[in-house]
């Protein structure tokens, strides 16, 4: 055989054998052919019907029931083909109530509560206006919506029960019939926070704003009040008129104000600076008891899909021992609105999937809560995959309150 011709067959194979393989890639169970392909098989002959039984009645038809009870597959009688299956039970694992304490010390005092359910999956729900609250002494405290009022001295609890779970909530009242007169650092001065007036951008300036100037976040109280009551007498405060003083006529925007309105009238911070005035606008008669601590509630959310809501309660913790529910205090803000975005009143709602730490600042401290957004339903199964340290164990955690799994180990 000459060269030429051994070549020739030396590609007709190579051709064969990649005509093999293709044809096993693409499923063909056969040599590759030019013969003419076999007949296609068939149909099969369909059964005759099997005649119907005279002494089955016909069923009535029944009503839809009002919600599925069990996640189990059905059969149609009349297709005989599997029915979509019914949602899984939501399973709540734990029911917490925040504060888990309350402490009430005087007539003005009040405390809002916030009920929080976690689902077996780790989901969390503000359950608060689903919730039972029953008062164990109604003579002691009153309840109105989610907010507690003292009515007498004394200890009492609450009853708060949501689905299968109950949380009892101990309640102290002092003081009850107590009406303290407001304080200047305590009361008033946190209105300007919260409205934001001793900021930076507004009269918090080292030069102030428009003529009249607060010390940057309230750093300086006394000279605060001295700028209030004694800077232009009988203008920005107006004891014989308050609600013509222009503390509260700038602030409502009913004078041209560069700032706008700060506060509404009638709510709670033109109230408390109204009751100031109307008493007097004393200073403090000396030191007040100063804030040590502030608590966030809830510490944690996950939320389920854009829309999905949870409501902040802010409480502050004073060096004599008292405490004080200041959530219409406190400036709410988060770092991430995209995830999750908070109104001013601190309701927390869920956007796009992702991770937002959400903070509240009262006088000088600020704290916050971790939230992550889910997409709605999302389904997902935990690898579980294994922890060789104490750090694995922590990213883990994270990662499954995220709904992602760890990346395998690479070659």
């Amino acid at each position: 055989m000459s060269m030429r011709n051994f070549v020739v067959v030396l590609r007709s194979l190579a051709v064969l054998a990649t005509l093999a393989v293709v044809g096993a890639a693409i499923g063909l169970d056969g040599p590759v052919s030019a013969e003419t392909p076999a007949a296609p098989p068939a149909a099969p002959t369909p059964a005759a019907p099997a005649p119907a039984s005279p002494a089955a009645p016909v069923a009535a038809p029944q009503p839809a029931a009002p919600e599925a009870t069990a996640a189990t597959t059905a059969t149609s009688p009349a297709s005989g083909q599997a029915a979509p299956a019914a949602p899984a039970a939501v399973v709540i694992d734990r029911v917490l109530v925040f504060p888990a304490s309350v402490h009430l010390s005087s007539a003005r005092d009040r405390q809002s509560l916030v009920v929080q359910a976690v689902q077996a999956d780790g989901i969390t729900r503000d359950v608060t206006a689903e919730t039972t609250i029953v008062v164990t002494h109604p003579d002691k405290v009153r309840l109105d919506g989610r907010t507690l009022h003292p009515l007498a001295d004394g200890d009492t609890s609450l009853s708060v029960a949501f689905a299968d779970r109950k949380v009892d909530v101990p309640v102290h009242v002092e003081r009850a019939a107590e009406d303290p007169d407001l304080s200047f650092r305590l009361d008033v001065m946190p209105v300007f926070m919260r409205s934001g007036c001793n900021m930076g951008s507004c009269h918090g300036a080292a030069r102030g704003k428009d003529g009249f100037r607060l010390s940057l976040f309230g750093f300086d109280p006394e000279a605060d009040y001295h700028r209030l009551t004694r800077e232009i007498s009988g203008r920005r405060i107006n004891r014989a008129l308050p609600e013509e003083s222009l503390l509260l006529t700038k602030a409502v925007n009913a004078v041209p104000h560069t700032g706008g309105g700060r506060i509404k009238k009638g709510d709670e911070g033109y109230l408390t600076l109204t009751r100031w005035l109307e008493g007097g606008a004393k200073n403090d008669a000396g030191p007040v008891t100063a804030v040590v601590a502030v608590e966030l509630y809830p510490t944690e959310a996950v939320l389920d899909g854009p829309g999905a809501t949870q409501q902040l309660t802010v409480r502050a913790k004073y060096a004599d021992g008292t405490d004080r529910d200041v959530t219409s205090l406190a400036v709410f803000s988060s770092n991430n609105d995209n995830a999750a975005k908070v109104g001013s009143d601190g309701r927390v709602t869920a956007g796009s999937r992702g991770e937002a730490f959400v903070m509240a600042r009262f006088d000088t401290h600020t704290v916050g809560a971790d939230f992550i957004t889910l997409p709605k339903a999302l389904t997902f199964a935990w690898s579980n995959p294994p922890t060789a340290n104490v750090v694995d164990e922590l990213v883990n955690a994270k990662l499954r309150k995220l709904r992602i799994n760890p990346s395998a180990i690479c070659s």
